[in-house]
């Protein structure tokens, strides 16, 4: 995803469609990678929470960093 444009993208089941927002393109992409990496981490979790609890606590703080990113640049909340 290093060449990366709004039309090959499809949003992650469960996700917000990134299209729907004016978003720069730099953020669209950090945040298209991150919605592809929770998606995966999603399809883990019982074992991640299980034996690997450490990458499932990078998870949740990957989680908490898309959502706010993604917040402030549809100006719901100001960081």
């Amino acid at each position: 995803m290093n060449r990366f444009s709004t039309d090959e993208y499809k949003p992650y089941k469960g996700f917000y469609d990134l299209r729907d927002f004016k978003l720069p393109k730099k953020i669209f992409g950090q945040l298209w990678r991150a919605q592809a990496a929770l998606y995966k981490m999603s399809k883990n979790k019982a074992y991640l929470k299980e034996w690997h609890p450490g990458q499932w606590a990078k998870a949740k703080e990957l989680s908490a960093d898309y959502q706010s990113v993604l917040l402030q640049h549809v100006g719901i909340i100001n960081l």
